[in-house]
């Protein structure tokens, strides 16, 4: 969806179609339409309202233009598999990192038990 509109001006004839066309959206793909994040300036995602007084805040307040992705409004993220690829590679540079200091490699993992009082001993161990 083009949302250079949420740059123009607020009297002017594209913000008031794209305010339109943003509040068509949210209804269309939202599962509750009665509340909906106002992405207000001032309301910035948080606050809740019925469509009526959101379009009366977009038009006082003007919209949130860091507000890019409307994930609050039903449009889905856009993750690449490449940005997935990247922080699940950030994570295991992180635990190889702290293992390495620790002195720990995998397997010494497979001896921590799910009963969280045997890794408090293991700490405790440790001390």
């Amino acid at each position: 969806m083009d949302k250079s509109w949420m740059h123009a001006n607020r009297r002017s004839k594209a913000y008031e179609l794209g305010v339109e066309g943003f509040l068509n959206f949210a209804v269309e793909n939202l599962r509750n339409t009665t509340h909906i994040h106002c992405p207000c300036v001032k309301c910035g995602n948080i606050r809740l309202f019925g469509v009526g007084i959101i379009r009366g805040h977009l038009y006082f307040n003007g919209i949130d233009q860091s507000y890019k992705i409307w994930t609050w409004h039903g449009e889905p993220c856009e993750w690449t598999t490449d940005a997935s690829r990247n922080v699940e590679e950030d994570e295991q540079s992180r635990f190889s990192f702290v293992s390495d200091e620790l002195g720990m490699d995998d397997n010494d993992l497979s001896d921590i038990g799910s009963d969280p009082y045997e890794f408090a001993n293991v700490i405790k161990d440790g001390d």
